[in-house]
């Protein structure tokens, strides 16, 4: 996040409302992450995901934004294209 954007969103979680909600999506928040963060070390665009997926660049933004939150078999192929294995746990809380 930009250093505004992120000071916007500190102030906002004072707001219990917005802290509740924003809660109640940081699993897709994670997942967006780490779909971005994968691409950014393979170093390919949006686009060259597409490609390698035999899919369009907006269907890699969509995964990437966390809504809706990708299948299974959508997270495998994402993790191929960008030379990633894919790896999913499930921790108590």
């Amino acid at each position: 996040m930009s250093k505004l954007l992120n000071e916007k969103h500190l102030e906002m979680l004072q707001n219990p409302e917005y802290a509740k909600e924003y809660a109640a999506q940081e699993e897709e928040f994670q997942i967006a992450r780490i779909l971005i963060r994968a691409r950014s070390r393979s170093g390919l665009t949006q686009k060259q995901v597409a490609e390698r997926m035999g899919t369009t660049q907006s269907v890699i933004a969509r995964m990437e934004s966390g809504k809706p939150t990708p299948s299974v078999k959508s997270l495998q192929r994402y993790a191929q294209a960008t030379g990633c294995k894919m790896k999913i746990t499930l921790e108590a809380h």
